[in-house]
């Protein structure tokens, strides 16, 4: 997922959390979240870039390549509610640093990796520890300041995430350039090691708030469903088609989510997904347009640097700088969708955003290989950018006013599961369009383009026919 789509996203989501009482300045704890925090940015955002060059270096297979992706992908849409909780246990900032070292040690393994086997598990830990660090870094921010200089830090923790997350492809680029595939996960260890120091430093000691026991079974089933889901996608979209093996896994992963929809109604209150996330026809309508436009946003992503490398012949440093524009434009325009919204509703930025990420996909289908990066994939880019920009913001506020106060919190972190989830699923059904070279990989970029378009189209349809506008429907929440 795009990194400055999700600063926004969790900047948004922070301000349903309560301020520490009578904290006045918290300088240290934003410097140190925003050092930690940024390491899940810049590993997501330079990744996509570093691709080929993995492809080449390890002589991946598509499915392969399918995993580096979604190793990382499941591990946190999977558990990062579960991450949150245990920071509520445990001492947000033990959580925090753990996931820092954690990550570290991931991407030595991961910088060191002769094939799949080392590789892929790396990839999983890296997940695994953004899981931890992305709900506890940023609340350790808001409760580090009091009401009125809240709303401050978490605009410089965003912006300074857009700015690591623009940054990032391009730096990533140019080692590629002048080194190996190895370069993009070894950047992350200096930062790591910063992140440590400045959180072991400057981040006080927090006392346990919760004494509640962590739902680790729904997060078990929850990996479980996602994973046997992705590798019977991945295997179906690999001409293995509809294997026995196949069906066996759709089947499992069918199994595992009734065992957690059985689950989490037991536990009531005191589940991880509490059931009341599922009986509001808005809020799924909401869940639905996420899963199609992050899923379809998670391919742009993957397959623009991709096809611009091995379709088109740039280089590394050219394909890390060509989604600049959508950073610079995601970082000015969504900071004015609450005004917007506040005259229109929500419903029509949603819905124009996907429609104009729609057509940027679309625009992509007359790229030829004799196209530079001005002729041919700027226009398309900044389409998408600025669709994407619509839809971002009024996503993360329309989840927040769509519930209780009291699930606020609850909702919008399923949500950004249910987005990491859609990437993982839409990354899954790939296949074979991550091969070939030249006009292959062209077309194969062609074939990806117009799926992409017509998923956004179905977004902007879900969310016109299933979600009131809520212009109209304040006040009290989505029913």
């Amino acid at each position: 997922m795009n990194g400055v789509a999700q600063a926004i996203r969790d900047a948004i989501d922070i301000q349903a959390e309560l301020p520490k009482p009578g904290a006045a300045s918290g300088t240290k704890e934003l410097a140190a979240s925003t050092v930690g925090s940024s390491l899940v940015f810049l590993s997501g955002s330079a990744i996509s870039v570093a691709l080929p060059a993995i492809r080449s270096g390890l002589r991946f297979s598509e499915a392969d390549i399918q995993w580096t992706l979604n190793a990382e992908l499941l591990p946190l849409a999977a558990i990062s509610m579960a991450g949150g909780a245990l920071g509520d246990r445990c001492g947000r900032r033990n959580v925090f640093l753990a996931g820092i070292a954690l990550f570290l040690f991931a991407s030595l393994l991961a910088g060191f990796a002769n094939d799949p086997a080392t590789l892929l598990p790396a990839r999983f830990l890296q997940g695994l520890a953004e899981a931890l660090i992305l709900p506890n870094g940023l609340t350790i921010v808001g409760q580090a300041y009091s009401l009125d200089r809240k709303s401050m830090a978490i605009g410089i923790w965003s912006a300074s995430i857009a700015v690591i997350s623009a940054v990032g492809p391009a730096i990533a680029g140019f080692l590629l350039d002048h080194f190996d595939w190895r370069a993009a996960f070894l950047i992350n260890v200096p930062l790591a090691a910063l992140g440590i120091l400045m959180t072991w430093a400057w981040i006080p000691r927090d006392p346990v708030r919760k004494r509640g026991s962590i739902d680790i079974g729904a997060a078990i089933l929850s990996a479980v469903a996602l994973g046997c889901l992705g590798w019977s996608l991945t295997e179906a979209s690999n001409r293995a088609g509809l294997s026995p093996a196949v069906i066996a896994g759709f089947a499992l992963c069918v199994v595992a989510l009734i065992l957690l929809l059985q689950l989490e109604r037991r536990l009531g209150e005191r589940a991880m997904l509490p059931s009341t996330l599922f009986g509001s026809r808005a809020l799924m309508g909401i869940n639905l347009y996420t899963a199609l436009l992050y899923g379809a946003f998670a391919v742009l992503l993957t397959m623009i640097p991709y096809t611009m490398i091995r379709g088109s012949g740039m280089s590394a440093s050219v394909a890390g700088i060509a989604f600049i524009p959508l950073q610079v434009l995601m970082a000015a325009i969504s900071p004015l969708a609450p005004v917007v919204c506040a005259r229109i509703g929500h419903r029509a930025p949603l819905s124009i955003g996907a429609v104009i990420t729609a057509a940027g996909c679309a625009l992509m289908l007359r790229i030829t290989p004799a196209m530079d990066y001005w002729q041919g994939y700027f226009p398309p880019i900044l389409l998408m950018s600025i669709g994407m920009s619509l839809a971002v913001a009024p996503l993360t506020t329309l989840v927040l006013t769509s519930v209780e106060d009291k699930y606020a919190g609850i909702a919008s972190g399923f949500n950004g599961a249910v987005s990491r989830a859609g990437s993982l699923v839409a990354i899954a059904s790939l296949g074979g369009l991550l091969s070939g070279v030249g006009e292959i990989s062209i077309a194969h970029m062609h074939t990806a383009m117009l799926w992409c378009a017509m998923v956004c189209l179905a977004s902007a349809a879900a969310i016109q026919l299933l979600v009131p506008n809520p212009l109209a429907a304040r006040p009290g929440p989505i029913t």
